[in-house]
């Protein structure tokens, strides 16, 4: 069994894995309430999950540059790959992923990506840094997904509710196998307010996707406890929301990248949500988790 590596506060600890630089653990340190769904391969084997070099799915898991087509599977391949843990201490740990021979067959990008994780009071502090080391502009979008045991404790699935930090102009898209329609009209019959209310149904359609949004947090909260978490994210365009109906988990996921459309033909220099770096520059995003 792998070891993870584990940094604390007086209020929580964190665990993780180098493969994938994934947050496998977050718990309360009073209580022993662990927030992070434990991922269980015949359900859902992710406990969180970074998305780079890409978000969602590409159509034919494909992309085109300069008329070489490359492949990249759903979410891109940071998850998929072992991190080098480097100065790890008692409150904070940072891992490294660098461009190789592999990457580059499927992002022909050099690039270094950092992760840093801190713990500070009840909240987890995460910090992506991106540098291009090529010599030409880098394109490529980035998302964070941490997925959350619901309930969080005792609680049922209807005592459950999102609170977005703003009220948001747009209500929610539903993928099309996978990818996403913008030019379809957006659903707005979830919302009541700032609110999103969770019940079992709500996901039967799949994956719910907010497309420029106003927030920049949104928190889970429930009517019986004081239980929940509060994720935040600094100027995200896109929020999706998704569950397995029937399975005790939620996935949240502010991201600076979306899937492709269903009308894509493939060029990678009109995908929507792309960012652009350029040569030798680096990108920073924070995000954080507060436990309640």
């Amino acid at each position: 069994m792998e070891e993870l590596i584990t940094i604390s506060s007086e209020y929580i600890t964190a665990s993780f894995s180098e493969l994938g630089a994934e947050l496998k653990s977050l718990c309360d340190n009073e209580t022993g309430i662990d927030y992070i769904w434990q991922g269980k391969s015949a359900i859902y084997p992710w406990s969180s999950m970074i998305m780079f070099p890409i978000v969602g799915k590409l159509k034919d898991n494909k992309f085109r540059l300069s008329n070489k087509y490359y492949r990249i599977e759903h979410n891109g391949f940071a998850k998929d790959v072992r991190f080098e843990a480097k100065n790890h201490r008692k409150d904070r740990v940072t891992f490294v992923l660098s461009h190789d021979k592999d990457s580059l067959t499927s992002f022909p990008y050099m690039f270094d990506l950092h992760v840093h994780y801190k713990v500070y009071g009840p909240r987890l502090m995460i910090t992506f840094e991106i540098k291009n080391l090529g010599k030409k502009e880098m394109f490529y979008s980035m998302g964070y997904a941490p997925i959350f045991n619901l309930p969080i404790h005792e609680e049922s699935l209807m005592d459950y509710y999102i609170e977005f930090s703003d009220l948001e102009d747009r209500g929610a898209y539903f993928l099309d196998n996978d990818l996403v329609n913008f030019h379809h009209v957006d659903d707005k019959r979830f919302m009541k307010d700032k609110n999103l209310f969770l019940s079992n149904d709500l996901f039967s359609r799949g994956e719910m996707i907010f497309k420029d949004i106003n927030s920049s947090s949104i928190a889970m909260k429930n009517t019986v406890s004081e239980k929940g978490i509060e994720l935040t994210f600094e100027n995200a365009p896109y929020l999706s929301i998704w569950s397995q109906p029937g399975y005790p988990f939620i996935q949240i996921t502010p991201s600076y990248g979306v899937a492709d459309a269903v009308d894509s033909d493939h060029d990678f220099y009109k995908k929507e949500g792309l960012l652009s770096l350029d040569q030798e520059k680096s990108a920073k995003f924070e995000y954080s988790i507060f436990v309640r």
